[in-house]
């Protein structure tokens, strides 16, 4: 026991020891040096109110401590940090006669014998033998003004002669963020200088004045040679936020501005070269100016609203706005006036039976091949809803086009899908005005012929970069049928996709939706390789619908109600002509209705429609306009189960196919019969017979109908149909079937 004891004693000695000793040998580890280094050691910063910033590279804790007669006109975004870091240093303007600085140290912590320094320096605004741009715009206020004085004058670049968007041989210059602070200067030749530069420019035998053609004040000095880059840092230009009336007003004239804007709805498909009109909030008009000539110009307008940045410039007499860059241009909000709520159909209807004529739409391409960049089909209702399309092919067969098809199928031909579904895609827009906060349904005509690919999948996104599939996640959402191909007012096919977003889609945001090849499977006849040529067609519309839930109340004193509340599929024909040939699309027929669907109803050529029936059916997806052919319907009820005196109402409305150009060949181009029957089964009349005509039908909304069912017994039930004529047509619905007693 004793030895054991001893053992126990020396082994922890040992230990003891040898952790001692690791302790000494980290003593005498030697530590890497501390290091602060700055990626400049000088800025001279222009007089007026800017932003400059400089880079800390270091390998320690570092601090900052700032010298000089006064530190309050430079404000730090951080004076402590760790290791890498950017240092901001926000300056306010220097209005007075001389130049001001101070010293800014960054030590290590540990060390303060680790330090480095930077002299920052801001010139003056009104230093001796310098004239303001304030004081040099007065000076011309009554007409030219040459100058004779031995003077000078600085100002920062704030347009881009690279981007091509101002004035020939033009640059703007700006001397503060504040009003009448702005000067064109105008040289013989082109003057490449970079936003953010100061330029000094020797003001004798220079000539000041507003240029007759431009309609803004420009300063011409004697020779280009008069105009030299000063050694103060280049800064990045920040736009003056300035009110609709202070663009009017002219005070900010040449300087860099910014507003909150959008397109007008009329312009909203032109190319930004147009020089659109652009709307504030409180719809105060002026133009956005891009020359075709600029890096932009033949971008298509945004459909959003946003920043406007630009030079406050001058167009057809009134005070414009000239971006400098694309950037300048961030209108990808919902519009001021738009937004979509839902229900909403974004429709493809032309006016008339011309190409590209839309009546609800403006299209912004044309009905030739070529490139499709910058093309869209963008809604007239100031909600920014629009579609565009990305293929990956290019040359002679690609083309995004606006098509009349005199069927009524209306549509957008695009072609070639060679590319695969992380390529080529349709891509929906929809700015939303409401919150979408459950399951939402997206219905749409989508077609295709030729070497264009038959599978299809649907996703969506809040942001236009991440992107999700609805169910089922791991096979096509919809197919193209094999061998149908698509023209002549036949094979136009309707879809309907429902997607429970597993993403925020909020008030203010945006809803994308892409539609893309699924995978190789060949649309045309012959099974074919997909290649050029091969052509699918957006038609009629795009419809985004909340998934519809009814719950009708039960009428006091019913002894039967039908309020139709468990049909939820096909589309409201009551959105009209929007829906163009998908006026026709209706649910599934009552042949194939589940139990809680048909509630003991039953017949022939019944079909749904959302929260009613259809009575009376026309196939038009796959059969040419000139070709169709009426299907009567017929709805029975169930027995009432009373007898004796029972009345009647019924809502019912005819329909009318309004999507259609005369010159179409429909054979029910005069729309469906205005008049229905109501049959007496099981016993009992109405006016003293078993059958009624109902007549007088409206085709926009729903009427409702009384009648009075004599002699009724427990067996008595009602029958709902039409007696077309040899080429008549009899679609019509019906709702909320009640029977009191």
């Amino acid at each position: 026991m004793k030895n054991r004891l001893l053992n126990s004693f020396f082994r922890a000695a040992a230990a003891f020891a040898l952790l001692l000793a690791a302790g000494a040998c980290k003593d005498d580890v030697a530590l890497p040096m501390q290091r602060v280094a700055l990626n400049t050691h000088a800025i001279l910063a222009p007089s007026f109110a800017t932003t400059l910033s400089f880079d800390v590279e270091a390998n320690c804790d570092w601090t900052i401590s700032v010298a000089g007669d006064d530190t309050s006109w430079a404000e730090l975004s951080q004076t402590e940090a760790t290791g890498m870091a950017t240092v901001a240093v926000s300056i306010a303007e220097n209005n007075t006669s001389g130049s001001r600085a101070l010293t800014i140290r960054v030590a290590a912590k540990r060390n303060a014998a680790v330090v480095e320094e930077l002299s920052f320096v801001q010139a003056s605004a009104t230093a001796e033998g310098y004239l303001s741009i304030p004081d040099l715009r007065k000076l011309a206020a009554d007409g030219d003004y040459s100058v004779t004085q031995d003077v000078k004058m600085r100002g920062i670049v704030v347009s881009s002669v690279q981007d091509n968007n101002y004035y020939d041989n033009c640059i703007a210059l700006q001397s503060a963020l504040k009003a009448n602070c702005g000067i064109t200067l105008r040289t013989d030749e082109v003057l490449y200088r970079k936003p953010g530069e100061e330029l000094e420019i020797d003001l004798k035998g220079a000539v000041v004045g507003v240029n007759p053609e431009t309609g803004v004040m420009e300063v011409k000095p004697a020779a280009d040679d008069k105009v030299s880059r000063t050694e103060t840092t280049q800064v990045t230009p920040a736009a003056v936020p300035v009110s609709y009336a202070q663009l009017a007003s002219g005070d900010y004239e040449s300087m860099y501005v910014a507003l909150d804007a959008q397109v007008v709805v009329s312009d909203l498909n032109k190319l930004l070269s147009d020089n659109v009109t652009v709307q504030t909030v409180d719809d105060e008009r002026f133009v956005l100016c891009a020359r075709q000539a600029s890096t932009f110009g033949i971008d298509a307008v945004p459909v959003g609203s946003g920043r406007l940045c630009g030079i406050a410039g001058i167009y057809e007499g009134a005070y414009a706005v000239m971006p400098c860059t694309g950037s300048d241009i961030t209108m990808s909000s919902p519009r001021f006036d738009g937004g979509i709520t839902l229900p909403y159909v974004l429709s493809i209807m032309t006016k008339t039976a011309t190409n590209g004529d839309g009546k609800y739409i403006f299209y912004s391409g044309t009905n030739g091949t070529g490139s499709i960049e910058g093309v869209a089909a963008t809604a007239m209702d100031g909600t920014g809803a629009n579609i565009t399309a990305r293929l990956s092919s290019s040359g002679g067969n690609l083309g995004f086009r606006y098509w009349n098809e005199n069927s009524g199928h209306h549509n957008l031909p695009m072609k070639s899908w060679t590319g695969g579904k992380d390529k080529d895609y349709a891509l929906f827009t929809f700015p939303l005005n409401e919150t979408i906060d459950g399951a939402f349904r997206f219905s749409f005509g989508w077609s295709g012929s030729g070497s264009a690919p038959a599978n299809w999948y649907l996703s969506y996104s809040n942001d236009n970069v991440t992107w999700h599939t609805p169910v089922p996640t791991d096979e096509p959402h919809f197919v193209i049928p094999q061998g149908k191909s698509v023209g002549s007012g036949k094979n136009f096919f309707y879809w309907t996709i429902d997607i429970v977003p597993q993403i925020p889609l909020e008030r203010r945001g945006t809803l994308y939706i892409r539609v893309s090849p699924y995978d190789g499977t060949r649309v045309d006849r012959s099974g074919g390789a997909i290649g050029n040529g091969g052509e699918i067609r957006l038609h009629s519309c795009a419809v985004v619908e909340k998934v519809p839930a009814f719950n009708t109340q039960k009428p006091a004193g019913a002894i039967y109600f039908e309020p139709f509340d468990n049909l939820t599929t096909g589309l409201d024909y009551r959105h009209g002509d929007k829906l163009a040939g998908m006026l026709n699309f209706c649910g599934s027929d009552i042949s194939v209705w589940d139990a809680a669907a048909k509630n003991g109803l039953s017949g022939v050529n019944v079909r749904q429609r959302p929260g009613y029936a259809q009575i009376g059916f026309v196939e038009t997806q796959t059969v040419a306009q000139g070709s169709y052919t009426n299907s009567v319907g017929s709805l029975l009820t169930p027995a009432f189960g009373a007898s004796g005196t029972l009345r009647v109402s019924f809502d019912a409305m005819a329909y009318k196919n309004t999507s259609v150009h005369a010159n179409s060949g429909a054979k029910d181009m005069g729309g469906d019969l205005k008049s229905v029957i109501v049959e007496v089964i099981g016993g009992g009349t109405i006016d003293g017979a078993t059958k009624k005509v109902v007549s007088g039908l409206a085709t926009d909304a729903f009427n409702t109908y009384s009648l009075t069912i004599d002699g009724a017994t427990a067996s008595t039930a009602l029958r709902f149909t039409s007696e077309p004529a040899s080429g008549e047509f009899s679609r019509w619905f019906i709702d909320d079937i009640c029977v009191t007693k």
